[in-house]
Order: structure tokens, then sequence, then C-alpha cells
């Protein structure tokens, strides 16, 4: 039996729907064989206030823990995730939410008085390597305003907080005006790169062999700018797929952070299922501060909490849509990293160690809790649960950064090697995560 297209639309008075990938429409080597080839991708989010670790953290570690709380609303994707506790960013001093800027990049922010040097994020460092391959590099996601997300040189990338600006993106065709716009912006830049070249070139007749060194080191990263403009052109006249659903209506509103989350997750699914790009990161929830500091008063601390359960919906609402969307022989989850973290463990505390973190598909082995604090977890845990209202300090029970704690960046280089980034070390790592399989 031949294959059918890959690309199949369904067609009727005018509208156009793209199908995804279909058993039939492989080749005869098998499900197999694309199931192995299916391209790696990464979602990161990030939630700026972490989230209450009574509800989140287990108190046993491995397979067979109970699900707190806030993890009751997983339960149906209990294999398909791993929750890690113990994760921090070495020097990132006492705390507090400036700690953000280096959420996913895990750059050393030791004094919050000085500026800092970001360095490139884990989604940017995950998006080279497909570059070409899909018509956006990456996206940069946020309902708030802020971005998660930094390039290599350490500045951050604005990001899209307009889920139809996204949708836009994704499947609307440009006019003929704007895309000859596009093009000409293209055509520029390479000129501009052609003039600097030349530029250099001659200044390379007349400086020492170290300075024609560094002049190599640009030029190569003039040249890796070139790809870029050549790989936009090309995209520039590809059509855009048919709409797989209608264009979302933006939420002005800010305090509904609930419907503007789950429009950026709606838009995340759309851009996967479609293969738009392979790397997305998106900052969430910030309008609870006052809630997420509740000083273990009871009602804003049901009211944070309530805030926290909303996320996991929406968390476990994007897992369900990636493991419904089949892939060839495997499902969308498979090929998909899809991450959750913080820059601080709870709001309430600004403590930048112990951030809770979940990590769900992308192919790795999940069902368990992973500790990097084992002695001191059951204890801790045990008494914030006995005593929430009690003056108990777990700050004095957990080891300082480097004694029992691993690098949150661990387990970034973890996820960049399973998605085929050749990689020792990613920022302030000492390896790959232990225990993740």
């Amino acid at each position: 039996m031949t294959s059918l297209p890959r690309r199949l639309f369904l067609k009727s008075t005018g509208i156009a729907i793209g199908l995804p990938l279909l058993d039939s429409m492989l080749p005869s080597r098998g499900r197999a064989a694309e199931q192995a080839a299916a391209p790696r991708r990464m979602v990161c989010i990030g939630v700026p206030f972490g989230f209450d670790p009574a509800a989140f953290v287990p108190t046993k570690t491995g397979r067979d823990y109970a699900l707190p709380s806030h993890l009751t609303h997983l339960a149906d994707f209990r294999n398909d995730f791993t929750v890690i506790s113990g994760l921090s960013h070495p020097n990132t001093g006492g705390g507090g939410h400036k700690a953000e800027a280096v959420m996913l990049t895990g750059a050393p922010y030791p004094d919050y008085s000085h500026n800092l040097k970001n360095t490139i994020s884990v989604d940017q460092a995950f998006a080279t390597r497909f570059r070409g391959e899909t018509r956006y590099e990456s996206f940069v996601l946020s309902t708030q305003g802020q971005s998660l997300s930094v390039t290599a040189n350490g500045v951050g990338i604005p990001a899209v907080d307009q889920p139809s600006a996204v949708f836009k993106k994704l499947f609307l065709a440009a006019s003929p005006a704007e895309m000859e716009a596009e093009l000409h912006r293209i055509d520029e830049g390479r000129s501009m790169l052609d003039f600097m070249s030349d530029r250099a070139k001659n200044l390379n007749r007349q400086i020492s062999t170290a300075d024609r060194q560094r002049i190599d080191e640009y030029f190569e990263s003039v040249r890796d700018v070139e790809r870029q403009l050549k790989m936009s052109r090309e995209w520039v006249n590809r059509p855009k797929p048919a709409a797989i659903a209608g264009e979302p209506r933006d939420v002005a509103d800010n305090q509904q952070q609930k419907a503007k989350f789950q429009l950026m997750i709606d838009m995340i699914h759309l851009a996967l299922v479609t293969d738009s790009t392979r790397a997305m990161s998106l900052m969430t929830f910030g309008m609870h501060h006052d809630l997420s500091h509740h000083g273990k008063e009871p009602k804003k601390l049901a009211a944070c909490r309530q805030v926290e359960v909303e996320l996991m919906q929406a968390f476990g609402g994007l897992l369900a849509k990636l493991k419904s969307a089949k892939e060839g022989g495997s499902t969308l989850l498979d090929s998909t990293m899809v991450l959750m973290t913080s820059n601080l463990r709870d709001g309430n505390t600004h403590w930048t160690y112990n951030l809770p973190s979940i990590l769900a598909g992308g192919g790795f082995k999940h069902g368990q809790h992973l500790a990097f604090n084992r002695p001191y977890l059951e204890e801790v845990n045990q008494e914030l649960n006995a005593k929430p209202d009690s003056k108990f300090n777990p700050e004095k029970k957990i080891p300082l950064m480097g004694q029992d704690q691993q690098p949150l960046c661990n387990l970034y280089t973890s996820m960049l090697k399973k998605g085929g980034v050749q990689i020792d070390r990613f920022s302030t790592a000492t390896g790959l995560l232990e225990g993740l399989v």
C-alpha cells in the first residue's frame, strides 16, 4: 500500500483542516523506525512563586509514593512525569524575585546589588539544535509580559503575551506587501553583515595574530547569523499550515490568569502539533504575589493553593493534549520534554533552593520522585504538614547547596542530551541528573 502524503488536508466550502501525522502517511519501513526518527521537542514553563511544599513535594522517594494534593490533579499521568526535589541554582544569593532572570540559565547571581551577566537559557541552547528545520526557531511566551529566555549573549528575548499573536504567526498568511517587507528586512540584514565583513577583512591586514584570532571568532558569528538569515528567507515563501482551530480571543484582564494561561497552553499544543517550532518557553502566573506571601495565614494560604491548583490543572491539560496527539507509532508527549519549575521554593520564604520541578514526557522513564535532600526530606515535610502555622524553620534542616542538593542545571543537561544536543555540562551543572533514566 502506498503511503499518503505528509501534508494532507480535508477541504470543504473554503475551510481546510490540516491533519496530524497518521500511520498511513508513513513509508513501509514501519512504525518503529518512524518513532526512532521523531524530532525531539522542549517546553519550559516557569512559575515565579514556586509551590507550597506540603502540597507539591511527596514525603516518600522512588516510585511508590503517595501523591500530595497538588499532584492528584496529574494522577492520570503518574507514569508520564517525574517530580524532583532538592534542586538549586548555586550562587544565586539568599533569595528574591530577581532570580527569575536565571531560572532557565543558572547563571551565578550571588549579589543582587550588582548587574547580572546572564548566559543562554536551556530552551535556546536546545533551539539551536534544530535551526532551520522549522518555521520558527523558538517561541518565547508569557502571560504577564516577562520572559524566561536568554540569548547566547545574555540578552533577554522579549516574550509574546497575546495568544492571538501566536495564532497569527502559526496560521495566518502574510499579505504580499508583508512578505515583501519581511524579505526586505532579511536582505537588509544580509547587506549589513556583508558590509561589516568587508570592514573586518580590511582590518585583518593591520592587526596582530591574537587580534586576528578574535576576528576569526567574529567571522564565525557573522556566518552563523548569515545562515539564520538564509533559513529565514527560505521560510517566508513557504505556505503556513491550515488553521486547526479558531483564532483565540485575548484576555485583557490580568487578574484572569487561569484563562490567560489556558490560552497559551492551547497555543503551545498547536505550535507543537504543526511542528512550527521545537522549543518553547512560557512565563506564567505573576499576579498572585500577595497571596504567595501568605505568612501561613489560613485564608491567604488556601487562596494561594487554589491558584497553584489551577496551574497544575492546566499543566495536566497540556499533557493530555500531547498524549492524545499521535505521531507515527508514538505520541507527541513521547517526543516532547515538558518541564515546569521555579526560581523560588515558594513565595512565602523566597528561598532559592529546593526548587520545585516536574518533568513530563520526552522519552524518559517516569513515574518516580527523585529527591536530593533525602536525609531531611521526610522530617521537614512531616513537620510542615503537622504544624503549618508553627515557627518551624526547615532552613535549619535542609543542607546548603553543594552538600546534598544537585544543581538544577544537571536536569537541564540531561534534557539537552536527550534532545540530541552534544554537551557535557550546561551552565553550573556538574553532570547528568542522577536517577533520571
